[in-house]
């Protein structure tokens, strides 16, 4: 009988999104990562593009929240490379940057993005809204 609860808990943990925000300015991504955590979310966090890479193909992540300033790689560096490898192909990604551009924006909507947030037009409530509806 314990058995079979234990399996339920597992089945309900898998149903928990994952979210995997690349940032590099610790106190934003302190911040996210708590706000993220509070609403339900499981956080993988990195703090520059090759580790956001790296996590991103080789972890289970339902979103992505992605700064496009990054050392190492950037973020449209990053995003580029992910849609070029078969894992890559599909996973949601969201811009989250301070980045104001049109053609940045651009460039990041043509490498398959959902959506382009300006950070300082944000609040962290915003950006959890936004997630949640490109995961339903």
């Amino acid at each position: 009988m314990p058995q079979q609860n234990v399996q339920q808990d597992q089945v309900d943990l898998g149903k928990i999104p994952t979210i995997l925000l690349i940032e590099d300015d610790p106190v934003l991504s302190k911040m996210y990562s708590e706000k993220f955590k509070f609403e339900g979310f499981n956080v993988l966090t990195a703090v520059n593009g090759e580790d956001g890479l790296h996590l991103a193909l080789s972890s289970k992540v339902d979103i992505i929240l992605l700064d496009l300033m990054l050392p190492r790689l950037s973020g449209v560096e990053l995003l580029t490379q992910l849609r070029s490898d078969a894992k890559g192909k599909t996973i949601k990604v969201i811009a989250l940057t301070n980045l104001a551009e049109q053609e940045e924006k651009d460039r990041v909507m043509n490498l398959g993005a959902l959506d382009y947030l300006i950070k300082a037009m944000q609040t962290p409530e915003e950006v959890v809204k936004k997630v949640k509806q490109h995961l339903s």
